[in-house]
């Protein structure tokens, strides 16, 4: 296997070694380069300790009523950076979770690779007949989903109670 020069194809078969979405024959000629490679090991350990501290601590999701409430359990932004916050968010909800409520109080920043995060998750509840929501946006970022008018959008709400009512008002 040769060395991916790119970072972003680096990234991604790392991704998927990970997850464990390589064939047999790819899973060994991944194994065989990044295990002997000091640099492609170190970044294949970081990334794996960073996906399995994801997978424990930075999403809290629960149920309230039918609708899956997703809460960030420590401060994050929603950046072109935050690349594994994205994948494992993404992964959580390709399921099939029609009503969704994303709690972005502890979002400090977003970009615009974050609001394309935010819209393909708006986009993948509606044509599954759903709806996604937002609630308690911090002053920054309500002024980046204002000037993208992505407030017309996506629904915004600052009372947890009143979010979780919106969807049944839509039923």
């Amino acid at each position: 296997m040769h060395h991916p020069q790119d970072l972003v194809q680096r990234e991604e078969l790392i991704r998927q070694y990970l997850l464990r979405r390589l064939d047999p024959a790819a899973t060994e000629d991944f194994e065989s380069h990044y295990l002997a490679c000091e640099e492609c090991f170190e970044e294949m350990r970081a990334a794996q300790l960073l996906m399995a501290g994801l997978a424990n601590s930075a999403v809290d999701m629960r149920r309230q009523q039918d609708v899956l409430v997703l809460e960030f359990s420590t401060p994050v932004q929603l950046t072109r950076q935050a690349r594994l916050v994205a994948e494992f968010l993404r992964g959580v909800l390709e399921q099939k979770d029609t009503k969704v409520l994303i709690d972005l109080s502890r979002v400090s920043r977003i970009d615009s690779a974050g609001l394309g995060l935010l819209m393909n998750w708006y986009s993948h509840a509606v044509r599954n007949q759903g709806a996604l929501k937002l609630l308690n946006p911090n002053t920054e970022v309500q002024k980046v989903l204002h000037v993208t008018r992505m407030d017309t959008v996506v629904e915004t709400y600052f009372d947890r109670t009143e979010a979780l009512a919106s969807f049944q008002q839509d039923a």
